[in-house]
């Protein structure tokens, strides 16, 4: 039990530190043997927000912002709404997520916030006549979402599938895959294109046929 107790705690302070930007300069070996020792913070967040080294492991790109691929076509392909009652917690884990994303190569928004959701509870302290005596309970739920863009249902569902390979205790996500809906609104789209474009031919043969039957009576009557 004092065992969780200080797990939770690290990652407690873990995620204050990053929710506040704190940057820790002894957690870059990667960078250093490269011989970037002497860039600045700014530089070496360029740097790690290239695309060509955003999918290579870097020790302490974590502490900073993930690197956001541009979108290609516009093409939403999954929603990842997150929820915790610890907003420090919560602000870890969609860290985490957008620099999976980030290693996969899928264009994603930045973490959106959606309104609190505020719960409250009365209940009395004691029965029979001190049941007067009431006290309230308050309970407050964080959400976040992260869009997702023009990315392969494969690379999708790797991203998901790690996500739920490595979760955070206090935090739970729920993921809205929009690849059927599209398919669905595109099928039914060509079915109203196909459906109007046989009305089309039957008018236009409709009216073809008529042309040639007046054509027909005209030279009938002339003769």
């Amino acid at each position: 039990m004092f065992g969780i107790g200080r797990q939770c705690n690290r990652t407690l302070s873990l995620a204050s530190r990053i929710a506040s930007g704190s940057r820790l300069s002894h957690t870059l070996p990667a960078i250093n043997q490269t011989g970037l020792s002497a860039a600045s913070q700014n530089e070496l967040s360029e740097l790690l927000g290239q695309p060509e080294v955003a999918g290579q492991i870097v020790n302490g790109r974590s502490f900073l912002p993930a690197y956001y691929h541009p979108r290609t076509h516009n093409v939403p392909v999954a929603l990842i709404h997150f929820r915790s009652y610890h907003i420090s917690l919560l602000n870890l884990f969609t860290h985490f997520a957008s620099h999976a994303a980030s290693a996969l190569a899928i264009p994603i928004s930045k973490t959106i916030p959606l309104p609190t959701q505020r719960s409250l509870w009365t209940v009395p302290r004691s029965p029979f006549v001190h049941k007067t005596s009431q006290e309230n309970f308050e309970r407050r739920t964080h959400k976040r979402v992260i869009k997702a863009w023009d990315a392969d249902d494969e690379v999708v569902e790797r991203w998901i599938k790690y996500l739920e390979a490595h979760p955070l205790a206090g935090v739970g996500f729920r993921v809205d895959r929009l690849v059927l809906d599209m398919q669905t609104k595109k099928t039914r789209s060509a079915e109203k294109v196909k459906e109007l474009g046989e009305k089309i031919v039957e008018r236009e043969l409709a009216a073809a046929a008529a042309s040639a039957q007046k054509s027909a009576e005209t030279i009938v009557k002339s003769s």
